[in-house]
């Protein structure tokens, strides 16, 4: 059996490939050629508050979404739907899930850290509770 962060990881990799996202688990390298639109299902973490008979505590899982200048529009509805897909009952094939609003975040940014090239850039934190 999958670790809850695992699970969690793995069902949003899926998501976002079955919404027709390019999706990687890493920034991709120049040599990859990624076309934009992408998602990158990225760092996790496990806040643990287990008790002797279950596991509980939170979830925290950061979603990186990139385009080209263009595509701000693109980036902020992929964004959008990372959000709503947290809200409420997530369940995964050994744990449930629970996120509420105010849990989740998401930031929109322009990056110029590639030279002559604005690019539209959101990032999306969830944070779900382990039921």
């Amino acid at each position: 059996m999958l670790s809850p962060e695992q699970e969690l990881y793995d069902y949003f990799y899926k998501f976002s490939e079955a919404s027709g996202y390019k999706t990687y688990d890493h920034l991709p390298m120049e040599n990859e050629n990624a076309p934009y639109p992408f998602a990158i299902i990225g760092d996790l973490q496990l806040v643990s508050a287990s008790t002797k008979t279950s596991l509980n505590g939170n979830v925290i899982i950061m979603i990186d979404i990139w385009g080209n200048s263009k595509q701000r529009l693109t980036v902020s509805d992929m964004a959008g739907r990372f959000f709503r897909a947290a809200i409420g009952q997530v369940l995964t094939e050994h744990y449930r899930f629970y996120g509420r609003p105010g849990d989740q975040s998401r930031e929109y940014m322009q990056d110029t850290s590639v030279p002559n090239t604005v690019l539209n850039r959101a990032v999306v934190t969830l944070n779900l509770n382990i039921l």
